[in-house]
C-alpha cells in the first residue's frame, strides 16, 4: 500500500482484532447478516453495475454485490488490512467479476474509477479525516453515483456493546473514557454529525435514518455472549486488564444472562440500532 493516513487503524486490524474476524468468520457474517442485507437492498446494485466496498473485512457485502451484479459487473472490495482482505479474495476467486485493493480509503489511489454505488457495513467509521475520507470514496465514483453505509448508532442504543462493556468493566474495570466521536466503532454514531461530515466531504443528497435490526445467532444466547467475549467490547477489556480464562468465563455468563431477553425459538436475536446513511456523488 503506497500511503496511509490511519496507520493505527492498519496497525489494530492486522492485529488479532482483525485476525479474530478471519477466526469467527462464519458466525460474524450469520450475526450481521441482516445489516448486509440492509446495505445491499438499499443499495441495489443492478446486473452490470460497478460496486465499490469500503473496509470490506473478509468480504460478506462484497460477496452479495458481486452475485447482484454478476458477470457483466464489477466488485473491488476495498481494505487496510491485508490478513481480512487477502480472505475476501479467497472468498470471492470463483467470480470473475471480484477483485481486491489493498488500501486506505482515505487517501487511496484508486486502482479503477467510475463505480456506480459505494457502500459499506461498519467499515467507515474509523477515519481520522471523515471529510477527506468521503471526498476521496466519491472520486471512485461516477457522478451522481449512489453511496450507502451503515454505522452503529449510540452504544446505548445496542445491547451487543453495553452490555459487555458494562459487564467485562464490572468484572475487570473500566477503560478510559474515549470521545465517540473520534475514529472507532461508534465514529458516526451522532446521526446529525455523521450526516454533516458527509456533507462536507461535498457529498450531495444526504440523508440519515436509525434502522432497527437483528443480531441473530442460530447458537442462542450462550453462543452469543461467547462471540461478544471473542470479538468487540468486551475483548477489549479483556486484553486491556490481562484478564484470565476465569475472568472471561465470568463475563460470558453475565453476558448471556442479559442476553436471555432476546432468547428466540430460533437461536438468539439482540436488537441493534443501526444509523443508515445514503448520500450522491457531486
Amino acid at each position: 500500500m503506497a500511503k496511509t493516513a490511519n496507520a493505527d487503524e492498519k496497525t489494530f486490524w492486522e492485529g488479532p482484532s482483525g485476525l479474530s474476524w478471519i477466526a469467527f468468520e462464519e458466525e460474524q457474517d450469520q450475526f450481521l447478516s441482516e445489516v448486509a442485507q440492509l446495505v445491499i437492498e438499499t443499495a441495489n446494485p443492478l446486473p452490470g453495475e460497478r460496486v465499490l466496498d469500503i473496509g470490506c473485512g473478509t468480504g460478506a457485502v462484497s460477496l452479495l454485490a458481486a452475485e447482484r451484479v454478476g458477470a457483466a459487473g464489477r466488485v473491488l472490495a476495498s481494505d487496510i488490512s491485508e490478513p481480512l482482505l487477502r480472505r475476501a479474495g479467497e472468498r470471492g476467486s470463483h467470480m470473475a467479476q471480484f477483485a481486491t485493493f489493498l488500501g486506505d480509503a482515505e487517501v487511496a489511489d484508486w486502482p479503477e474509477t467510475g463505480f456506480d454505488v459505494a457502500v459499506s457495513r461498519f467499515g467507515v467509521m474509523f477515519f481520522a479525516d471523515p471529510a477527506a475520507a468521503v471526498a476521496n470514496i466519491a472520486d471512485a465514483l461516477t457522478p451522481g453515483g449512489r453511496i450507502v453505509f451503515a454505522a452503529w448508532a449510540p452504544a446505548a442504543e445496542n445491547p451487543y456493546w453495553h452490555v459487555p462493556a458494562r459487564r467485562a468493566s464490572e468484572r475487570l474495570g473500566r477503560p478510559p473514557k474515549t470521545d465517540p466521536d473520534t475514529p472507532g466503532p461508534m465514529g458516526l454514531a451522532d446521526i446529525d454529525l455523521a450526516c454533516a461530515r458527509l456533507e462536507a466531504g461535498g457529498l450531495r443528497d444526504v440523508e440519515g435514518r436509525a434502522v432497527t435490526v437483528a443480531l441473530r445467532h442460530p447458537g442462542g444466547v450462550a453462543a452469543a455472549a461467547d462471540l461478544a467475549v471473542r470479538i468487540g467490547a468486551a475483548r477489549r477489556i479483556v486484553n486491556m486488564f490481562d484478564g484470565t480464562a476465569d475472568d472471561e468465563a465470568a463475563v460470558r455468563a453475565a453476558i448471556a444472562a442479559d442476553f436471555n431477553d432476546y432468547a428466540t425459538d430460533t437461536g438468539a436475536a439482540v436488537p441493534a440500532t443501526i444509523n443508515l446513511l445514503t448520500a450522491r456523488a457531486p
